[in-house]
């Protein structure tokens, strides 16, 4: 009996050390879509919670604020992105973020008696972060403040500051219309029109799309 009791408290006391945590989209432009475990894409809305499993895809011209406790996470056009990690656990707020495709522009926040735990992954490339503002799309990193770790996918790893920017290199973007609809058919929702984003492609020359090739 008393064991049963111990191991009653120990639990109580390890469910007081870790919660999952969640994130709500503050504002939504355009078409942005979520996709939770096992569920088809919906449409996403202001004041949706997302949870960890929960991927973000947005549209041409389109983009989501997205709120993670203090912190907030300006999800750009043409940008696929999963919620891996949200949780907090022994005074420390962990967010871990997979960015498939894309642009994202993150403010880290911290909170009185709260650590931020910030990390955002790419197929080539890491950003991990606490208390800072940057923008990161996978190969190039901007810091508007704080300090970023920026690491490649042979693990080798440079402090980028305040004002300064990085980038990884030996990465190429698609030289063709076709050769980007190809790669982003594999990562866009299939209810985006493919023939639709070749002609956004040739029309317009400064849309960045960040994929990996294989490096």
């Amino acid at each position: 009996m008393k064991r049963i009791i111990v191991i009653f408290i120990l639990l109580i006391i390890s469910t007081g050390l870790y919660a999952e945590i969640s994130a709500v989209f503050s504002e939504v432009s355009g078409k942005v879509e979520i996709k939770s475990p096992g569920e088809p894409w919906k449409k996403a809305e202001t004041n949706m919670t997302l949870n960890k499993g929960d991927i973000i895809s947005t549209g041409f011209r389109a983009e989501a604020v997205l709120k993670i406790g203090p912190s907030q996470l300006i999800v750009k056009q043409l940008t696929r992105m999963e919620l891996e990690e949200l949780v907090e656990k022994e005074g420390t707020v962990s967010t871990g973020l997979n960015l498939r495709v894309g642009k994202i522009k993150a403010e880290v926040r911290t909170t009185e008696g709260l650590r931020q735990n910030f990390r955002l992954t790419s197929p080539i490339s890491t950003a991990a972060v606490r208390g800072t503002s940057f923008e990161y799309d996978g190969v190039n990193l901007k810091v508007f403040e704080g300090t970023v770790a920026f690491t490649n996918k042979r693990g080798q790893t440079r402090s980028v500051r305040i004002g300064e920017a990085s980038r990884i290199s030996g990465v190429t973007l698609p030289s063709s219309a076709e050769e980007a609809a190809e790669a982003l058919a594999a990562v866009i929702p299939s209810t985006v029109n493919i023939p639709d984003i070749v002609q956004i492609f040739e029309d317009l020359t400064n849309i960045t799309i960040i994929l990996d090739w294989g490096l």
